[in-house]
């Protein structure tokens, strides 16, 4: 009797409907006004007040994406129309809780193969799932296709761009 009560609790639990939270957001990229409000007086930059008010919705869900809008490389930081962010906000992205970065937009190439590296280098030195730009073919090959497991859900995940400014 037990096994047959055990084989019918788990014949309606596969009939409950399963359910994933996604959440995909558009641009994050610093313009000269955010760069210049995360500067702190060390001369270190923090961005992670600028998630505070999204940081329980971003992190409620249970994959969530953004569009890195901006390289990553070091160096001198500026906004509009050549972006390039500290990596501090990087961090803070992924503080805020964001998964996948997507990396193929108009603002890949702002510095440049060697901004472009320099990011990518970043993503992966800090584990964050990443898609759209490679340092080669081989890695490109790697990645794809990405097929995420979300709450027994496998999702495909894809990042294209028209072009690029740099």
């Amino acid at each position: 009797m037990i096994e047959l009560a055990l084989k019918l609790a788990l014949l309606l639990n596969s009939l409950v409907p399963q359910e994933a939270e996604l959440l995909f957001v558009g641009d994050a990229m610093a313009h000269g006004p955010q760069l210049r409000a995360a500067l702190q007086p060390d001369g270190s930059y923090n961005f992670n007040p600028c998630f505070d008010r999204l940081r329980h919705e971003i992190s409620g869900a249970d994959y969530a994406v953004v569009n890195l809008e901006t390289p990553v490389s070091g160096g001198k930081y500026s906004g509009y129309p050549m972006f390039n962010a500290p990596d501090s906000y990087v961090e803070a992205l992924r503080d805020a809780g964001f998964d996948l970065f997507l990396t193929a937009n108009n603002h890949t190439l702002d510095r440049g193969e060697t901004g472009l590296r320099k990011t990518l280098h970043l993503l992966d030195s800090l584990g964050l799932d990443h898609i759209g730009t490679y340092a080669d073919a081989a890695e490109r090959s790697r990645r794809l296709p990405m097929v995420v497991s979300i709450k027994g859900f496998r999702v495909g995940m894809l990042n294209y761009t028209y072009g690029t400014n740099g």
